[in-house]
C-alpha cells in the first residue's frame, strides 16, 4: 500500500489503542461515593467520636460526684468530731459512744503498736481501713478513706468508710478513734441507678447531637457538593474546548478562590489555545507552501502528515521509491539524521530523514534541475579551462616563434592568428563579466528609437569577413522599436554567430524582419545541425551546450546571455528547430503602434 492510500486510511488513534491496553491491567478502583455521603458520615463520626471521648472522661467524675454526695453525711460528722476534739481534749469513751449513736456509725478505739493494730473498745469489728487507721497515727492528722467493698462475712457486698482521728492511750501508747459507716446494697444500687439514669440521659443527648450533627453535615456537604459539582461541570466544558465557560460565586471562601483561579485559567487557556491555533495554522500555511515535500510517519511507519507538495510527489512515484522512502525513515528512526538521494525515473529525490520522538520526519525535494545544472558548471568549467588553455597556448607559441621568425609574411600571419585567439579570450571575458552584471542589476539599458531594417544591415556588414551567404529578408514599413541598440545589437550577434557556426561551411544563413500581433519579428535561420525537441527546453539555461555542440567552440553562454538581454529589453526569444535541417531562433520585440501588414520583398 502506498503512503498516500495508508494516509487516508482510517486508524484507531494511538493515544485510544493505549488507554485500551492500561484498561486490562488497571487495579480495581474503589466504588464512587458522593461528597453528601462521606461529608455527612465524617461529621457524624467525628461528634460521636467527640461524644464518646467526652462521656469517658465526664463518667468518673460523675461516679465520684454522687458517691461524695452520698458521703456528705460521714464527712462532716468527722468535721464536728474533730472540732468538739479541739473544745475539749477529755474525751471519754461514753462521750465517744453516745456520738457515734448520734450520726448512726460504728466507733472504735483502736490501739497501733509494732505495725499491729487492735481494737480495745468500740462496736467495729474488725471492719476498718487499717491503711487509713496506719496513717493517721503517723501524719498526727484525721484521715478519710474511700468506699471500699466488703468481700466476705456478714457484710459482703456493702461499702465501707473508715474516718480516724489520732490520740494518745494510756502508758505512753499511740491509737485512733475510728468511726465506721457502712453502705447498704440498696444505697449502692440507688447510687448505680441514678448513674444508669444520667447515662440513658446521656445516650439520648448524644443520639440527638448525632442526628443533628449529620443533618448539619448533610447541608454543608450539599453546598459544598453543589459549588464543587458546578465547578466540576465547568471543567468538562473547558476540556471539551468550551474556553467561553466561567463560574459566578459570590461566597469569598475557598471554593470561591478556586472559582476565580478557574475563571482566570480558563482565560489564560483561551488566549493559549488561540496561540496555538495560530501557530498551527501558520505552521500548516508554512508547510503547505513549502516547494519541499513534508512526510511525517509514526513508529510503524504510518503516515501522520504529508503536505501538498510530499502528496504530488508520492502520488507521481514508483513503488520502488515508497519502499526506499520507508526503508531511509525507519533507518533514521533507530540511527539519527540521514541524507541521501533516491532515483525514480529520470529525476533525482534528495530525502533528509530525521527522527521524531515517536516516528520521523522527511523532507524530499526534486534536485534533478540542480544536479543538471551542477553538471553543467562542471562541463563549463571543464569547457571554459579548455577555451582560455587554447588561445593561451596558441598566443605563447606564436609568441615563442616570433622570437626566431625573421619572415615578415610569416610574422604577420602569426600576428594576426594571435590577434584572433585575442578576440576570442575578450569575447568569452565579455560575456561572463555581462552576465554576471545583469545579475547584479549593474547595466543600464538607454533606450532610444532603433530602425530595425538598418540594424539588420549593419549586423550584416559586420559579418562580411566570414564569406558567409547571409540573406536578408524584411516586411516594409515595419515601424521603428523603442529599446537599447547596443544591446539588440550583442543579442542579434550572439543569434547569428550561432547559425553561422553551428552550419555547414557552404550554407546561406536567413535573416527576415516582420510585424505580427504589435510585435516586432526578427528571425535567424540556419540549416545546421539542429537541437533535439527534448533539448530545447535547457538551451537557454547557463553553461547547458546541446547535442552537436561539440562541433563548434563555446562555453554554452551565449544563448543564456541573448535571453538575459531579451528579458531586460522585454522582448522574447523562441526556438523552432530539427535535427539535421535546422533551427530558427525569433526575437519578438513590442512596438509602439500597431504595425500594418505589408508584401515581403528581397533585399539580398
Amino acid at each position: 500500500m502506498s503512503f498516500v492510500r495508508r494516509f487516508f486510511s482510517r486508524r484507531e488513534p494511538k493515544s485510544k489503542i493505549r488507554e485500551r491496553r492500561l484498561a486490562g491491567t488497571r487495579p480495581a478502583s474503589w466504588p464512587r461515593i458522593g461528597i453528601r455521603i462521606w461529608l455527612t458520615a465524617l461529621f457524624v463520626l467525628v461528634a460521636a467520636f467527640a461524644g464518646a471521648t467526652a462521656y469517658e472522661v465526664v463518667r468518673p467524675i460523675l461516679h465520684d460526684t454522687i458517691y461524695r454526695a452520698s458521703q456528705a453525711n460521714f464527712q462532716q460528722m468527722g468535721q464536728q468530731f474533730e472540732q468538739e476534739i479541739e473544745r475539749n481534749r477529755n474525751f471519754t469513751a461514753q462521750r465517744i459512744q453516745n456520738f457515734a449513736a448520734g450520726h448512726d456509725v460504728q466507733w472504735g478505739i483502736v490501739q497501733v503498736a509494732n505495725g499491729k493494730q487492735k481494737q480495745t473498745q468500740g462496736n467495729i469489728n474488725e471492719e476498718w481501713n487499717p491503711t487509713v487507721v496506719q496513717k493517721a497515727v503517723e501524719t498526727q492528722h484525721a484521715q478519710y478513706s474511700k468506699p471500699q467493698r466488703i468481700p466476705s462475712g456478714v457484710r459482703a457486698g456493702q461499702q465501707v468508710d473508715t474516718y480516724a482521728v489520732p490520740v494518745n492511750l494510756s502508758k505512753g501508747k499511740k491509737g485512733a478513734i475510728v468511726f465506721v459507716k457502712f453502705y447498704a446494697e440498696s444505697d449502692i444500687g440507688n447510687v448505680q441507678a441514678a448513674m444508669g439514669n444520667i447515662e440513658r440521659l446521656a445516650m439520648l443527648a448524644g443520639a440527638l447531637a448525632l442526628l443533628m450533627t449529620g443533618f448539619a453535615g448533610y447541608i454543608a456537604a450539599d453546598i459544598i457538593a453543589r459549588r464543587v459539582s458546578r465547578l466540576g461541570v465547568a471543567a468538562n466544558r473547558l476540556a471539551t474546548g468550551n474556553f467561553e465557560e466561567r463560574i459566578e460565586t459570590n461566597l469569598k471562601d475557598e471554593v470561591g478562590d478556586l472559582g476565580t483561579t478557574f475563571n482566570s485559567m480558563a482565560t489564560s487557556l483561551k488566549d493559549a489555545f488561540r496561540q496555538v491555533e495560530q501557530e498551527k495554522e501558520r505552521s500548516k500555511a508554512i508547510l503547505n507552501g513549502m516547494t519541499d515535500a513534508v512526510v511525517g510517519v509514526d513508529g510503524e511507519l504510518n503516515p501522520t502528515f504529508l503536505n501538498p507538495r510530499a502528496r504530488e510527489l508520492l502520488e507521481s512515484s514508483d513503488m520502488d521509491f515508497h519502499t526506499r522512502l520507508q526503508e531511509l525513515l525507519a533507518k533514521s528512526h533507530y540511527s539519527g539524521p540521514i541524507n541521501s538521494e533516491v532515483e525514480t525515473g529520470d529525476r533525482i529525490i534528495e530525502v533528509r530523514a530525521a527522527p521524531l520522538e515517536e516516528g520521523a520526519l522527511a523532507i524530499l525535494r526534486d534536485v534533478t534541475e540542480q544536479r543538471r545544472i551542477e553538471r553543467a558548471k562542471a562541463e563549463f568549467i571543464a569547457n571554459a579551462s579548455h577555451e582560455l588553455k587554447t588561445p593561451l597556448f596558441a598566443i605563447s607559441g606564436y609568441l615563442e616563434m616570433l622570437e626566431d621568425e625573421e619572415d615578415e609574411e610569416v610574422r604577420a600571419a602569426f600576428l594576426k592568428d594571435m590577434r584572433v585567439q585575442t578576440d576570442r579570450l575578450q569575447n568569452m571575458a565579455r560575456t561572463l563579466l555581462d552576465l554576471s552584471r545583469m545579475d547584479a542589476n549593474a547595466i543600464t539599458f538607454r533606450t532610444e528609437e532603433v530602425d530595425l531594417e538598418e540594424l539588420l544591415y549593419e549586423l550584416r556588414r559586420d559579418f562580411g569577413y566570414t564569406g558567409r551567404t547571409i540573406n536578408l529578408y524584411a516586411e516594409e514599413d515595419v515601424p521603428p522599436v523603442v529599446t537599447d541598440p547596443t544591446q539588440l545589437h550583442r543579442m542579434l550577434t550572439i543569434l547569428l554567430d550561432n547559425a553561422i557556426k553551428y552550419s555547414e561551411d557552404d550554407s546561406p544563413v536567413d535573416i527576415s524582419l516582420r510585424s505580427e500581433d504589435g510585435h516586432a519579428v526578427i528571425s535567424v535561420k540556419d540549416r545546421g545541425c539542429g537541437i533535439p525537441e527534448s533539448e530545447q527546453a535547457h538551451i537557454f539555461d547557463r553553461f547547458y551546450r546541446a547535442q552537436g555542440s561539440s562541433r563548434a567552440d563555446g562555453t554554452g553562454l551565449g544563448l543564456a546571455l541573448a535571453n538575459e538581454i531579451s528579458n531586460h529589453l522585454g522582448g522574447k526569444i523562441e526556438v523552432q528547430s530539427q535535427p539535421d535541417v535546422g533551427s530558427t531562433f525569433s526575437v519578438s520585440l513590442p512596438l509602439p503602434t500597431p504595425a500594418k501588414a505589408t508584401s515581403n520583398r528581397n533585399i539580398s
